[in-house]
Parts: C-alpha cells; sequence; structure tokens
C-alpha cells in the first residue's frame, strides 16, 4: 500500500482507494480483466517482436517511473503483468517492493521468482535498481523464445546458470534482440544496460514507443490516445 499510495501511473496497476474496517483492509484497484502475461505465454507459446516491442516499450516506461519514485520493484515475471480488455498491460504485486538504498548501503534480502533471479542477489553482494533492468532481459528473452535463458529442473543447476551467465540462446532467435538481450543479461550490474540504453536500442528502431505519444501532464489512459494493441 505505501508504494501503491506513492504513485500514478498508465502501466501500473493503480490504486485509487484504501479504507479498513475493525477486521479487513481494502484497496479499491484498476479493473483488469485480461488475465497475466503468463497465461498468455502458455497460451500462445511465445510472441512475435512487435507485440514483444510493445509490452517491452509499456514496462520499461513504467519502470523509468517507479525508479523515479527511489522504488526497486525486485519481482517483475509475467504472471505479476496483468492485462486489461485491450490488450495494454499494467504492472502489479509490489509485494517485494522497497526503496533503493544508496550504493554504498545496498539491499541485501534475496527475493523474487528463482528464473528471474539475479548473479548479485544469489551471490549476496547486494543489488538495487539493476535488478528490474535484469528481469527486463530474462522476460524480453521469455516472450521471444517461451522459455528463461537459464532454465534448468535443478535449482542448483539454475543458479549456477544465472551466476555464470550460461544462457541458452535458441537458434533462430532475431540477432538484434539476441544483442540487447546480451547487453543486459551481464553479470556485473554496472555494466548492465540502463533503461534508456534499451529504448534507444536498434531493436526498437523505427517502433512508436509510447514515449512518443505521452502527454506528461495527464494521467490516465487517454494520454496514449487510444492506442490499440489487442492479443485477447
Amino acid at each position: 500500500r505505501r508504494f501503491l499510495a506513492r504513485m500514478n501511473h498508465p502501466f501500473i496497476v493503480n490504486m485509487h482507494y484504501a479504507f479498513q474496517d475493525n477486521s479487513n483492509l481494502y484497496l479499491v484497484m484498476d479493473l483488469l480483466s485480461g488475465g497475466d502475461l503468463r497465461y498468455q505465454l502458455c497460451f500462445h507459446n511465445k510472441f512475435d517482436e512487435e507485440q514483444s516491442k510493445f509490452f517491452m516499450a509499456c514496462i520499461l516506461l513504467s519502470l523509468e517511473y517507479i525508479h523515479s519514485n527511489n522504488i526497486i520493484h525486485r519481482d517483475i515475471k509475467p504472471e505479476n503483468i496483468l492485462l486489461d480488455d485491450n490488450g495494454r498491460i499494467k504492472i502489479a504485486d509490489f509485494g517485494w517492493s522497497n526503496y533503493a538504498n544508496r550504493k554504498e548501503n545496498l539491499r541485501m534480502t534475496c527475493c523474487g521468482t528463482p528464473e528471474y533471479l539475479t548473479p548479485e542477489m544469489i551471490l549476496q553482494q547486494g543489488h538495487s535498481t539493476e535488478v528490474d533492468v535484469w528481469a527486463i532481459g530474462v522476460l524480453l528473452f521469455e516472450l521471444l523464445t517461451g522459455i528463461t535463458p537459464f532454465a534448468d529442473k535443478n535449482r542448483k543447476e539454475l543458479y549456477t546458470n544465472i551466476s555464470n551467465g550460461n544462457i541458452r540462446w535458441p537458434d533462430d532467435i532475431d540477432p538484434k534482440a539476441k544483442d540487447l538481450i546480451g547487453k543486459i543479461l551481464r553479470k556485473s550490474p554496472k555494466e548492465r544496460a540502463t533503461l534508456d540504453e534499451i529504448l534507444k536500442h536498434p531493436w526498437f528502431k523505427q517502433y512508436p514507443l509510447m514515449k512518443d505519444i505521452l502527454v506528461p501532464e495527464k494521467k490516465d489512459e487517454r494520454q496514449f490516445r487510444n492506442r490499440q494493441h489487442s492479443i485477447i
């Protein structure tokens, strides 16, 4: 609740009201009837590049906003990306979120989903907003291929793959997408592409990003001029 109360963005599940009685706390949130991205991935297996670019652009813009509020989400994954009835996405579930500490006092909690954990979390080296950038790379890989880049049924082997950067590239992945994902999934947080660098990467070239449509003074879906991208 403390994070949701601070934020209002078209690509985040917004909290409109909060109240409580003697037994319960009630949160009035956006109504999203399109399910989550995990359900859509299971149904479609994977997405084409144009649909993936749309999802990624929305998520990147929402993360820019989240990080501008000094917040780390720490659990970006398909289950936490919900869709409305037009197929537009909103990031949900700030249960693992926390404020980003300064570099000399990094967060130490290892949290999130195993397939999306970062090397610095697994190795207990401390982390900040770069964990969300890493998750973007894992998510893009999964959107395009239908699997995660370090997948292994054995949890220990999964963590070893993540820690060593052992990405299992499919033969048919687009070279520009591969280059972008490779620049995101760097073991060292300092070497990872920034959100702005991701948006400017050639993989996004000639794609009408949401930044070009955004009217900053408005805070609802109309600021995107009714852009239609539906997968439902």
